[in-house]
């Protein structure tokens, strides 16, 4: 009997070391400032999060800018750790944190010359709308997005940059307006002084189930339940002890539950 429980607590301990020792590999593209360029000072603070989190756990985080669509199919396959930036209606068979690792909110933007206002679901039929390849904008627009009678007033952008295809079609006038995160937004054009250049015509009001931005980890790989409560465990850590703050100070944002 003594024999087993010492294989058995040996087994543990070298699970346990091979999970501390690993390398989590987050892949997504570039949204900013929830993840940025992988190499700058600034990758994003979802992605400083992680690091800060993991390293308490001798685990490394390298970040992958890849379009959206494949990183959320390389979590699936198991080729990726997890994806960053994901709503629970991204990905509904990922692993996902009890706690957020971000708040969203989706707003439409067009050239300052549009007089067209949101005005609920049907007022979109009136424009061309720009939406991202695989993104999640909340339960109800995405069944707008989805439907097939609506796909002549949908342009989707793809890439691993699709905010500033957008923008570039939105100058252009290829797209009258375009779904994305406000925070996105306005850091985006506030980095290029280009906050003159579009306006805000509405937000997309949905439930938190459609607000809260993860990290979400692989569903095929069999430490994700243990990384994920990691993470969470690690949220609450860097809230209370005002490092989460800090981290958030640098992009020029709060914490979105003061």
């Amino acid at each position: 009997m003594r024999s087993v429980i010492k294989v058995l607590v040996l087994a543990t301990v070298f699970l346990s070391t091979q999970i501390q020792a690993k390398t989590l590999v987050l892949a997504a593209d570039l949204w900013c400032p929830y993840n940025c360029q992988p190499d700058s000072d600034t990758p994003g603070f979802m992605v400083e999060i992680a690091r800060k989190v993991f390293s308490r756990h001798d685990m490394q985080v390298q970040y992958r800018l890849v379009p959206w669509s494949r990183a959320v199919q390389s979590a699936r396959d198991g080729d990726v750790d997890a994806v960053i930036g994901a709503t629970l209606n991204d990905a509904p068979d990922f692993v996902f944190p009890r706690l957020e690792q971000g708040k969203m909110r989706t707003a439409l933007w067009a050239a300052p010359d549009l007089s067209w206002r949101y005005q609920g679901l049907p007022s979109l039929s009136e424009v061309v709308l720009g939406v991202s390849a695989g993104y999640s904008y909340g339960r109800a627009i995405d069944g707008y997005i989805a439907d097939p009678l609506n796909q002549n007033f949908i342009h989707v952008l793809f890439g691993t940059a699709p905010l500033a295809q957008g923008l570039r079609m939105l100058g252009a006038g290829r797209i009258d307006v375009m779904v994305e995160d406000e925070s996105v937004f306005r850091f985006y054009v506030r980095q290029r002084q280009e906050s003159a250049d579009f306006i805000n015509v509405g937000f997309i009001e949905n439930p938190n189930a459609d607000t809260d931005v993860y990290i979400a980890f692989s569903p095929a790989k069999s430490d994700s339940l243990e990384l994920a409560e990691m993470l969470s465990e690690g949220m609450a850590s860097l809230r209370a002890s005002g490092e989460l703050h800090k981290i958030l100070e640098r992009y020029g944002l709060s914490d979105w539950r003061d």
